[in-house]
């Protein structure tokens, strides 16, 4: 495994992906033309591809492709095309997010190495151990960990573990984001994301404010504490940016690196948005988090682009190599090794008398490799007392070698590839339960909850003496955040054990190991949206398994027949999860009751609901409900599930009413995606 400390850049295209290197970035990250979180860049096809592997492994230099989209039943077969041509391409590793995606990967090119996507939302240790359980090899962890999170993931999960430390900040957690898919049609978790939190919201009245944009990080000063506590990357931002944008960072990063001072101006003028923030890192919750882009952030950008040009205009010289030199009276030899490949030439020119320092030449002829990504770390030389060669000669042999290493240097190792048998699975018709789930149980309608195979509530309210002889129904909802929360929630699941409840709706990858071997039901959060994916949740223990919202009827009646699927029929859907609080702007903690709206440009108010205060979580959830009471036939599924937020008891019920008799909702509404789907 390669020890190194990387600094990985982005690469939306090829003059993106040279700057990078030229500048002196450690790895890349690119997308191909489909199924990466970034579908508007330029992106790579596989000629392309090749070429920039062995471009970038010539320089040391890693290359990482992000196929990390959720994945539908349609796109398997050719999903795995995807991962073959990749493969062959000689990449270093594959970014996923999608457990379908991740077992084709496995099955197809066994050795390509896989990272799990910050779209998989992992930030507790025990997601990155599952994630290391399951056979990958770096975590990429969420943005939103403190420094003292990412050294408890970091020192314990025993994989490399990767963290954002440059660029733009999602004001939602990865992959959990909903919003342009609900409110645009464009799903972030398709790569379509159209950022919608960057457009204005009022929380007050007033649509001067953005709410939901926050400033771009730049972490950059722990750079090196990163680096002692063992993270193996830091990650730059930016696949839709310029190649000045690639440059700036990645130079600044070096620097950091080493200990010596950036330009933090110029970093700023490069891109921000009213300036950075660490907050996320430092462990710091105030409004100053959010930001938008301004006029004069665009003037600065513009002024600044000349110097940053500068940066990546030649080839930056970042790979050690040795020259040995043997003089002869009437033969020399040049040689070249970068500890792997060696290459030599003969000079046949007679040696002449000399008085001057000819060592010291020879050491200045051999040092001029500029233009080439070469650097002379050592110089060994065999010389004659008194003689000299003419530096012609040494120029010419030293010129060829370099021709020549470079030539073998630019490899693409192709992985030897399998191919992936797919099980076409015979969809059954299915007659579907309910289940409800309660925010909290002041919403709880005891005289229709036997209507209802099951009902989900967050752990915290398991002990309502009320619920006691409804044991057999109560499903236990784990929080979606467990940001420096593990252990609370693990005492949480001792006790509810203890007190006869053992059926537990997990929300993370990282809830799987703590409820394991209880009755495990899953919500839409893991973003389920085909047969395999559902079953490998299914092996990892999620017997009940909550399809992703963003799935077309379609896609569910091809879910295997074997997986009991849940579909989302009734609730206003969580568009967003959030660490920053979009109401700080207008009232802090003390003022706050815990609830709000945000509004938007057409008037629409989106609830929020606030868990834990400053240290906790907030969930924005869309302005009208999705419905599906009047259309239960059309989804072929085995529960139907009716999420409750923010409705009072006395709307429960009539919500539940309407439902049971399949009647028409009779207000604003949505359909979800369910008949027309997302781009």
């Amino acid at each position: 495994m390669n020890k190194r400390f990387e600094i990985l850049a982005p690469a939306g295209d090829f003059e993106n992906l040279k700057a990078a290197v030229f500048a002196g970035a450690d790895a890349v990250y690119l997308g191909v033309q489909s199924f990466n979180a970034r579908a508007s860049a330029a992106n790579f096809d596989y000629e392309t591809l090749e070429e920039a592997v062995k471009f970038c492994h010539a320089r040391n230099v890693n290359v990482n492709v992000t196929l990390n989209t959720i994945l539908y039943d349609t796109e398997l077969e050719r999903f795995a095309e995807t991962v073959k041509n990749v493969a062959r391409c000689g990449v270093d590793a594959v970014i996923l997010q999608d457990l379908a995606a991740a077992e084709i990967a496995k099955t197809i090119a066994p050795q390509l190495p896989r990272h799990g996507s910050t779209q998989m939302a992992v930030h507790t240790l025990e997601g990155a151990l599952q994630l290391k359980e399951m056979g990958y090899t770096r975590v990429i962890l969420a943005r939103e960990l403190s420094f003292e999170q990412i050294k408890y993931i970091t020192e314990n999960c025993g994989i490399e573990t990767e963290v954002f430390i440059h660029g733009a900040l999602c004001v939602c957690l990865s992959g959990q984001c909903y919003a342009s898919t609900f409110l645009g049609g464009r799903s972030g978790n398709r790569g379509r994301c159209a950022g919608t939190c960057r457009l204005p919201f009022s929380a007050r009245g007033d649509m001067d404010d953005n709410h939901l944009s926050l400033k771009d990080l730049c972490g950059l000063d722990m750079i090196r504490q990163l680096k002692d506590i063992g993270v193996k990357c830091v990650k730059i931002e930016g696949r839709l940016r310029t190649p000045e944008y690639v440059a700036g960072a990645v130079d600044a990063c070096r620097k950091a690196v080493n200990g010596e001072s950036y330009d933090k101006q110029m970093l700023r003028d490069t891109f921000s948005r009213s300036g950075f923030t660490n907050n996320y890192l430092e462990d710091k919750f105030s409004k100053d988090i959010f930001g938008m882009r301004t006029k004069e952030d665009s003037r600065r950008t513009k002024e600044v682009l000349p110097q940053l040009r500068q940066l990546y205009r030649r080839e930056g010289q970042y790979v050690p190599v040795k020259f040995v030199f043997k003089m002869g009276e009437n033969q020399s030899v040049l040689a070249i090794s970068d500890g792997k490949n060696e290459f030599s030439q003969t000079i046949n020119e007679a040696v002449q008398d000399s008085q001057g320092d000819f060592a010291k030449s020879l050491d200045n002829a051999l040092s001029k490799l500029g233009g080439t990504p070469f650097y002379a770390d050592k110089i060994d030389a065999q010389l004659l007392q008194g003689k000299y060669l003419p530096l012609s000669f040494v120029n010419d042999a030293r010129r060829n070698l370099t021709e020549q290493l470079l030539a073998a240097r630019s490899t693409a190792n192709e992985y030897e590839t399998n191919s992936f048998e797919f099980v076409q699975n015979k969809a059954s018709d299915k007659q579907p339960q309910l289940i409800a789930r309660f925010e909290n149980e002041q919403q709880l309608p005891y005289k229709y909850i036997d209507k209802f195979s099951y009902i989900i509530l967050p752990i915290e309210f398991y002990a309502e003496e009320s619920l006691d002889r409804y044991k057999e129904k109560v499903v236990l909802e784990l929080p979606r955040d467990m940001f420096g929360g593990t252990e609370k929630l693990k005492k949480q699941i001792e006790d509810a054990k203890k007190n006869g409840y053992d059926k537990f709706c997990v929300q993370n990858i990282g809830h799987i190991p703590l409820v394991k071997g209880s009755t495990q039901f899953s919500s839409f959060t893991l973003n389920v949206s085909n047969s395999i994916s559902a079953q490998k949740y299914r092996e990892l223990g999620v017997e009940f398994i909550t399809l992703s919202p963003e799935i077309t009827l379609d896609n569910i009646r091809r879910i295997n027949h074997n997986i009991k699927t849940i579909v989302y029929a009734y609730g206003h859907v969580p568009l967003m999860l959030t660490k920053s609080c979009p109401l700080s702007n207008v009232k802090n903690c003390s003022e706050c009751d815990g609830t709000g709206t945000l509004t938007d440009r057409k008037g629409l108010k989106m609830p929020v609901i606030c868990h834990g205060k400053a240290k906790g979580y907030r969930e924005i959830f869309n302005a009208v409900p999705l419905y599906m009471g009047d259309k239960q036939d059309d989804i072929n599924a085995d529960y139907l599930s009716l999420n409750f937020t923010v409705e009072r008891q006395q709307e429960v019920e009539k919500i539940i009413e309407k439902f049971v008799k399949g009647l028409a909702f009779g207000k604003d509404f949505t359909r979800g995606l369910y008949y027309k789907g997302s781009i």
